[in-house]
């Protein structure tokens, strides 16, 4: 079995992908009938009229022990109205403790409220250990053995898998490849093969930039190269594979802006974006302000594309024994709920039909969960 990540490994990981940097967050709070106080003195929870799906949501087990996390994701999921969270190994490098679809689906009660993507903790590590002009007969056979049996182990697809994914903090990997390394263009062919999806983290770099001061150099190289060409390169191998591109609208670098995200959306109909409600290090480029309002020029690439986005909160939710902070004065369950609080926010503030499709229709119909098709 995959050894489990060591939590405060996790912890310092979960800081740098969730508030990224942000203290506090001010939330756009509108309360309904039954939404009072939440537990604990927080805000009152948004009054949604459905429930709503969650594509990205990472497990911290104690010593490897994930049946209090999920135990605390099912309470999650009932104090905030979600139906079925999407659970996925964050994007591991060899030499950590990791973690993957064996360590958690036989805890998985109840069934029916979890989906779980694999390769996050075995695919990521041999695609970033393996130079494209390694990638032989040999290599193939057991990248896509390896692939094949995540997926009859019951994996809705493949994540999270990096391309290009930076590093914040001390012990929090920069990993980078060209996303169309020869595994990931092999990783599109087995997913649309088998229908299901690949779940990528990509820090879009559009032309070379200097390192932004914030980057942790090193590891992070102090010059960024252009990558984006290489990730159409990516889309537009195989048109059946469903690529899942994590965390829109919560932009790093500057270069991920509406315009990018619509022409992207045009050009390549296999591609879909999961929205993370953090404001990123590129607010001007955020889909959610950190005052609770949509931008607008957002809201019209939601109508324009109303099939081609899901909720992916990227939430860290941790077993109660595994203990730890994930940064000055915020702790995961803390952080957590503001998470799922935001979510909650985005999705009432949208027209509603399209909060029900953004919400919940399209996650059911992407990764086939049940009721979707």
């Amino acid at each position: 079995m995959i050894r489990a990540m060591h939590p405060r490994r996790v912890l310092t990981l979960a800081l740098a992908v969730t508030l990224l940097g942000s203290a506090s967050i001010a939330l756009a709070q509108r309360s309904g009938p039954g939404m009072g106080p939440r537990p604990g003195g927080g805000p009152p929870a948004v009054a949604l009229s459905f429930q709503w799906i969650d594509t990205h949501v990472h497990l911290v087990g104690d010593r490897g022990d994930f049946r209090g996390a999920v135990a605390a994701a099912v309470a999650a999921m009932d104090d905030a109205g979600i139906s079925t969270m999407v659970l996925m190994s964050p994007p591991n490098v060899s030499g950590g403790r990791l973690w993957d679809v064996d360590d958690i689906r036989s805890v998985l009660t109840p069934r029916a409220r979890f989906a779980f993507l694999g390769g996050g903790g075995t695919l990521n590590p041999m695609i970033h250990d393996t130079k494209p002009a390694a990638v032989d007969d040999a290599v193939r056979r057991r990248f896509e053995t390896t692939a094949e049996e995540l997926v009859k182990k019951g994996a809705a697809g493949f994540g999270e898998i990096a391309a290009h994914h930076l590093s914040m903090m001390a012990g929090h990997p920069y990993e980078s490849v060209d996303a169309d390394h020869p595994l990931l263009l092999l990783l599109a062919d087995v997913a649309a093969r088998h229908g299901v999806v690949i779940d990528l983290h990509f820090d879009v770099v559009p032309e070379d930039m200097k390192a932004p001061e914030w980057l942790s150099v090193p590891p992070a190289p102090p010059i960024l190269r252009a990558n984006l060409a290489a990730f159409e390169r990516l889309l537009a191998h195989n048109g059946g594979a469903r690529i899942v591109w994590a965390h829109a609208g919560s932009d790093m670098l500057g270069g991920r802006t509406v315009a990018l995200t619509r022409r992207l959306l045009s050009a390549h109909p296999n591609l879909f974006m999961s929205l993370r409600m953090a404001p990123g290090r590129a607010p001007q480029n955020a889909a959610f302000t950190l005052e609770g309002t949509i931008r607008p020029e957002w809201l019209t690439v939601f109508q324009e594309f109303p099939d081609r986005f899901v909720i992916g909160g990227d939430q860290f939710i941790a077993s109660p024994s595994a203990g730890g902070r994930g940064g000055p004065g915020l702790t995961f369950s803390q952080r957590a709920p503001m998470m799922r609080q935001r979510s909650r926010a985005f999705l009432a503030a949208l027209p509603p039909d399209l909060a029900k499709k953004i919400g919940a229709a399209n996650a059911m119909a992407l990764y086939k969960l049940e009721g979707g098709s």
